[in-house]
């Protein structure tokens, strides 16, 4: 598969994400939900779309887990991550915030939302 062919299925499946208000979605989730298995290239292709500054769909957060797998909170970036003994939320264990226990997600931005319901109400039903 080359970039090109890439790139069309990740844009035509997030729009689909996005009407299908899925949320907060990590990079294996696309590459199931679209059949593609190079986590890499759909990985970069997330981070790409996370970084641009005009017409953004998507935006990256982190999610730290607790030492008992949940997700306990979310920082901007690993490295303003807090070294600091605190509890879980969900399941009340002490901890402290270990940066190689941090998952990377991705939501869409409430423009690019906006922007595909506004489409969907647009397009005319087939008859």
């Amino acid at each position: 598969m080359d970039e090109f062919e890439l790139e069309g299925i990740l844009e035509k499946s997030l729009e689909e994400m996005a009407v299908q208000d899925k949320k907060f979605f990590s990079p294996h989730f696309v590459c199931t939900y679209t059949g593609i298995a190079d986590l890499k290239a759909v990985s970069e292709y997330l981070f790409t779309e996370a970084a641009k500054t005009k017409r953004k769909k998507i935006y990256v957060y982190y999610e730290v887990e607790c030492p008992e797998g949940d997700s306990d909170f979310s920082v901007d970036t690993p490295e303003k991550l807090p070294i600091i003994e605190r509890r879980c939320h969900i399941c009340g264990i002490d901890y402290i915030p270990n940066p190689e226990r941090i998952w990377v997600g991705f939501n869409f931005t409430s423009e690019y939302l906006q922007f595909v319901k506004k489409k969907k109400l647009t397009v005319l039903p087939s008859t």
